[in-house]
């Protein structure tokens, strides 16, 4: 068995280069039941050593490493000659495009987002070695076609002798060879490898002129191979496309020269098929113009797009809408159910945007949960709404993945050209603006862009740069309210309330900031102080002589889900000496998606701290029966929209009614939020509701005012009935600490 052939039979070598033991195992054990050979090594300069040990046909190389990073391992591998041939496919959870940038710069092939999909990374994988081992081919062919062009040559002195070696490797050449009278351009001869490759028979091309055969006929070029040849030495087709007696057709490289034999000049071709090679170069082109997860335009094809669609439009008078769409309450999704599932949902997602689509439309992922459409021809501001809001009702409808059923809905905006823009990033500029300003509306609607909304998108990043200093800075605080025992008006317990103090705006709207620490990924950080600080305000009230009372703190899903939160809370207990029965921990209803073993093992090791645990905003949608039941509750909050309109509207009173009874079915309490006068005071207590909340009662307070409201002998709804209701501004309004 000769080199060659040898690259098809041994098992290729995978290098895979990561410090979490986790990823090696899971890829080593993939990757070996694939059939390759696997070397591992923890760090870069384990990796250094191995690779020019081992010698791997691929490096799967992390970024994130200590000591040296991924991108200066990959740099010194392209600087050594041992091991700058061998392909690097980075793994990284880094998603800037600049961090991709320096991966292709240090001189990676290609890169795989973490946390990656394995049967995404085994075709990466299976693609890059397909790579490798056709270059390997290639370098070992050309060797071949060396040794073949230097037997040539001793030809010229042994002509006996040669004729053949020659003979033999003509006739058992891998490359094709057809051989070309000097003069007249006829073909005289052609060795197997060319006629099992054109699919004709010898007969159909010896005796013809190169240009007369149905292979070489639409080629034009191949007229030139005379000429060339009588002006040079040498002949080189990069790429031309050969026809094959089936029809088919093939990518082909040409190299061609001249000699004398028996006093006869001869043209020869040796030809390549490169059609594998082309279709490797045809799939990296269209990765690195697609996103990998849903197969639609990424940032970079969009651009160019939208920049064809523009120049189209100015030229023709067209007008023409760019709609920015992100989904709604994705990140409850990714954060309860796995990046598996939210995966799977954006995937579901784009094909339903796909058939949204007219003919010359695009859609197109920029990341994340983020998609962008452009309209071209869009005459009115109603066609371009009209698209919008049938996106959003498609949208709207629910989506089976994995067995959940999934509700979610998108907000759009939409900046129109010319005049919201004349080039595709004042475009996408306006539709971003104005798709903030439909989240800000409510979700679930569609936004025009206007030129107030500049100025709103600037408070935007500005608000965003700030908050991520207000930590550091000791911006955040928090307030207290109430939770009445409805039976004999006494406190109950107390939530608590994260404000933002801003130095220069004053106090920031909880729902403006803390949906952008959800989206900074810095609720895990907040959410943690907050537990903190709460423990020990409270232990401090205690050791003032303030009767021991219950403090309700918030847990966003991503506190619960991608923190160690039993931790959190048991180092927050210990650290204030706060007994855990004066603690109760407030869940999202984004949590009742899950009933996963993994989430009631957690809720139950909660549980085993002695901590209560309780419901929020019960009724809003998100709660499933059967999970409920499920689920080691102490209590569950009734949302203030239903408590709202409890006293006027039969509805709301029969919901109120219904999650009563549920309750105690259940065996669990109930909290009435968002309790604001005696009306509805009174219907809560005549239907035995455990405890309230609300202005009724007090609005939310620092923590030095509480100790007047923890007077023993305060009977809060005393004192309600004589005054009215107090209402906060915008700046005040309740939102839970997460």
């Amino acid at each position: 068995m000769n080199a060659l052939s040898s690259i098809d039979v041994v098992a290729q070598t995978v290098l895979i280069v990561d410090d979490n033991p986790v990823n090696l195992g899971v890829l080593v054990e993939h990757l070996e039941d694939q059939g390759y050979r696997v070397a591992v090594a923890q760090g870069g300069e384990e990796a250094l050593k191995r690779a020019e040990f081992v010698q791997p046909d691929l490096i799967l190389l992390d970024v994130m490493m200590p000591g040296i990073d991924g991108f200066e391992v990959c740099r010194r591998l392209k600087a050594n000659p041992a091991t700058q041939a061998i392909p690097v496919i980075f793994m990284t959870a880094l998603a800037d495009i600049h961090d991709k940038v320096t991966a292709f710069a240090a001189g990676g092939v290609d890169y795989v987002s973490k946390p990656f999909q394995i049967e995404e990374l085994a075709a990466r994988v299976e693609t890059h070695l397909a790579l490798r081992a056709i270059q390997r081919r290639i370098s070992l062919q050309n060797v071949a076609l060396r040794e073949e062009v230097a037997a040539r040559r001793q030809a010229e002195t042994a002509l006996q002798a040669s004729e053949a070696r020659y003979r033999r490797l003509f006739e058992t050449a891998i490359d094709g060879t057809l051989l070309l009278d000097w003069e007249t351009g006829e073909v005289t001869d052609v060795n197997p490898a060319l006629i099992d490759m054109l699919s004709f028979h010898r007969a159909q091309l010896v005796g013809r002129k190169l240009w007369e055969l149905e292979s070489f006929g639409d080629v034009p070029e191949c007229q030139t191979i005379l000429s060339e040849q009588h002006q040079r030495d040498r002949f080189h087709a990069k790429h031309w496309v050969l026809k094959r007696g089936d029809g088919s057709a093939i990518d082909v490289e040409i190299v061609g020269g001249h000699y004398e034999a028996e006093g006869a000049h001869v043209i020869q071709c040796n030809i390549r098929n490169i059609t594998e090679r082309k279709q490797a170069e045809a799939r990296i082109r269209y990765m690195a113009l697609h996103d990998g997860l849903t197969g639609l335009p990424n940032r970079t094809l969009l651009e160019d797009r939208l920049g064809h669609d523009i120049a189209n439009a100015r030229r023709n008078g067209d007008h023409m809408a760019v709609l920015m769409l992100d989904l709604d309450r994705f990140k409850h999704v990714n954060d309860s159910l796995g990046h598996y599932v939210g995966d799977l949902l954006l995937e579901e997602v784009a094909m339903r945007l796909r058939g949204c689509l007219r003919e010359g439309d695009t859609a197109a992922r920029l990341g994340g949960d983020e998609f962008v459409l452009v309209l071209p021809g869009i005459v009115e501001d109603e066609t371009a709404e009209s698209a919008a809001r049938r996106i959003l009702l498609t949208l709207g409808e629910p989506f089976l993945i994995e067995e959940h059923q999934i509700r979610i809905g998108g907000s759009v905006g939409i900046g129109l050209y010319p005049k919201d823009g004349e080039d595709a990033e004042a475009l996408l500029r306006a539709a971003d603006a104005a798709m903030y300003a439909a989240k800000r509306k409510g979700r679930g609607t569609c936004h025009f862009f206007t030129p107030e909304l500049n100025e709103a998108t600037s408070q935007r990043h500005n608000l965003i740069r700030d908050l991520q200093q207000a930590g550091a800075q000791h911006q955040f605080i928090l307030h207290y309210q109430p939770q009445v025992t409805i039976e004999n008006g006494k406190i109950a317990g107390l939530e608590t309330l994260l404000r933002w103090c801003h130095p220069t705006e004053g106090m920031i709207s909880p729902s403006v900031f803390v949906p952008l620490l959800e989206e900074l990924e810095l609720i895990e950080e907040v959410g943690a102080w907050a537990l903190r600080t709460a423990c020990l305000q409270n232990a401090r009230w205690q050791q003032e002589g303030l009767p021991p009372m219950r403090i309700a703190v918030n847990l966003s899903a991503q506190q619960f889900y991608r923190g160690d939160i039993v931790r959190a809370v048991s180092e927050a207990l210990e650290e204030s000496g706060l007994a855990s029965r004066w603690l109760e921990l407030e869940l999202t209803e984004s949590l009742m998606l899950d009933d996963s073993d993994e989430t009631l093992s957690v809720l139950a090791e909660l549980k085993k701290l002695g901590v209560g645990l309780s419901l929020d905003d019960f009724g809003t949608g998100w709660s499933s029966l059967s999970h409920l039941r499920r689920f080691p509750l102490d209590r569950i909050k009734i949302n203030r929209s239903f408590v709202r309109d409890v006293a006027i509207h039969p509805d709301a009173a029969a919901v109120v009614e219904s999650i009563l009874r549920l309750a105690q079915s259940l065996g669990m309490d109930c909290i009435a939020e968002g309790v604001e006068n005696l009306a509805q005071f009174e219907y809560l207590q005549q239907h035995l509701c455990a405890e309230s909340q609300g202005f009724l009662f007090s609005k939310p307070i620092p923590a030095d005012q509480v100790s007047v409201l923890l007077d023993p002998s305060r009977h809060l709804i005393e004192t309600a009935a004589d005054r009215k209701p107090s209402f906060t501004t915008p700046n005040e309004q309740q939102l839970p600490a997460r």
